[in-house]
């Protein structure tokens, strides 16, 4: 079983940057007749924010990256790691890591690579991150993530167009031996990673011909293989099962109870699904905020955006103790518990 605890790693601070470009789901032209109105208590987006051509997730987590470096005011020779978190790369090749580096002007004598992680990108990448710093060899670590759902998902398909959204977020991390535990449970199951896939433009499915072709799966579901598809009934279940048990099996772990945990931030998903999970695990709703509304998912930036967006102003101003849960692309799932004192948090980027 993949649990892991963290010694001698701080958060010191997270920034986010969305698109100024904002899209209303009340506007989307392939909802039929009421359908905003039936769809929207379930899925939770009122609206979402997408990139303007040309630009890229990358984009957005440099945005958030410069941001938080400057509020900081850490030297940018003094960073010894970058790990940007993301399906959506720049390119192919090189990583986005790499090119963030020259971008962000951060010292040559620096470990930079990316992570392809969806949904749970962001823990995922923190357990990674923060194992990499806790022998103090590595003094200081920007984690980034990118998601471009309005690149993944065809316009013409109503199930997943809708839902996701753009965005990037910065994570500073940060060698100190005075730092309270963090603790980590992760799971894979890849028997089942077709449950949410774009099929063609890897390795084992290249771009073809028929890449190209939009398919009609039913009324207002039209897509290519190069879009995402997404087998819902699935994923929901797969959710409602792994994610309970991974936040129990994590609270065991690092021997704390549900009412110590001050916030519960969960990969925004659905706001039914999410729901359903908060009711399973019997938690005070309030500890567990959403930032679907006004942004949907966000993929492996959900975490960290909703912690900017829905709870800068507790998380800027004093100790909070938080348990991340995600669950999703792979099939995968983590859960990870961490403390904060006085994170610095620039207020949401607009770009």
């Amino acid at each position: 079983m993949a649990l892991m605890n963290v010694e001698n790693v701080s958060i010191r601070g997270i920034a986010a940057c969305v698109p100024s470009q904002s899209e209303e789901n009340n506007s989307f032209p392939y909802f039929d007749e009421n359908e905003f109105e039936r769809m929207i208590p379930t899925i939770g987006v009122e609206r979402r924010r997408t990139l303007k051509k040309g630009q890229t997730c990358g984009d957005l987590a440099y945005e958030a990256a410069n941001k938080l470096l400057k509020e900081l005011g850490w030297d940018r020779n003094s960073i010894d790691l970058l790990v940007f978190c993301s399906p959506d790369r720049d390119y192919i090749i090189p990583d986005t890591a790499c090119v963030l580096q020259g971008r962000l002007g951060l010292s040559k004598n620096i470990m930079a690579f990316d992570m392809t992680l969806g949904c749970t990108g962001w823990v995922y990448s923190m357990t990674t991150v923060c194992s990499l710093l806790s022998s103090g060899c590595l003094k200081r670590a920007l984690l980034l993530t990118g998601n471009m759902g309005s690149y993944e998902c065809a316009f013409t398909d109503k199930t997943a167009y809708p839902l996701f959204s753009d965005s990037g977020t910065a994570t500073a991390l940060e060698y100190d031996c005075n730092a309270p535990q963090m603790f980590c449970h992760l799971g894979t199951d890849g028997l089942n990673y077709k449950d949410i896939i774009i099929q063609d433009g890897g390795a084992r499915n290249g771009v073809n011909e028929d890449s190209l072709k939009f398919v009609e799966y039913g009324l207002n579901i039209k897509r290519t293989r190069l879009h995402m598809e997404m087998n819902g009934m699935n994923v929901f279940s797969f959710a409602l099962k792994v994610a309970p048990k991974t936040v129990d099996c994590l609270l065991e772990f690092c021997k704390k109870t549900k009412d110590e945990v001050d916030n519960y931030f969960f990969h925004q998903a659905n706001l039914y699904m999410v729901n359903k999970i908060i009711k399973k695990l019997h938690l005070d709703a309030s500890k567990a905020p959403f930032s679907l509304r006004n942004f949907g998912n966000t993929g492996a930036s959900s975490i960290p955006l909703t912690m900017v967006t829905e709870r800068s102003d507790s998380l800027r101003n004093g100790l909070a103790k938080n348990i991340g849960c995600s669950f999703g692309v792979g099939l995968s799932w983590a859960s990870i518990y961490y403390e904060t004192n006085n994170l610095t948090i620039p207020d949401l980027i607009e770009f």
